[in-house]
């Protein structure tokens, strides 16, 4: 994607602006993949852990490692996709957490 001013008057454009917001709009969602672990029937008896983390691009794909470091980085066509990989043991079970959608950015 490439930013071109819309007005002529070089002075009214604001470089810095439209390159923030390019990386604004273009940056991947990061999202935490989380196992919570039930070891009786109440909220009490629930544990969690971070067993991956996240990035969920543009075009809906996601890639995926590991906190712990095994089994390489996924790369999954949705992040939705990532229950097929953690949590299969019974009384677990996975979910997404994403982090805030606003990056905060600087330009250097």
């Amino acid at each position: 994607m490439t930013v071109s001013p819309q007005d002529l008057d070089l002075n009214s454009f604001d470089y810095e602006r439209e390159l923030y917001e390019l990386v604004r709009d273009t940056a991947p969602r990061l999202f935490a993949v989380v196992v919570e672990y039930r070891d009786g029937d109440g909220a009490e008896d629930k544990d969690a852990a971070v067993v991956a983390w996240g990035l969920a691009h543009e075009d809906g794909a996601a890639d995926v490692t590991r906190v712990d470091g095994g089994g390489g980085r996924l790369r999954l066509a949705a992040p939705e996709n990532v229950a097929r990989y953690f949590g299969r043991a019974d009384g677990c079970s996975p979910r997404l957490v994403w982090l805030a959608s606003e990056v905060s950015a600087s330009v250097a």
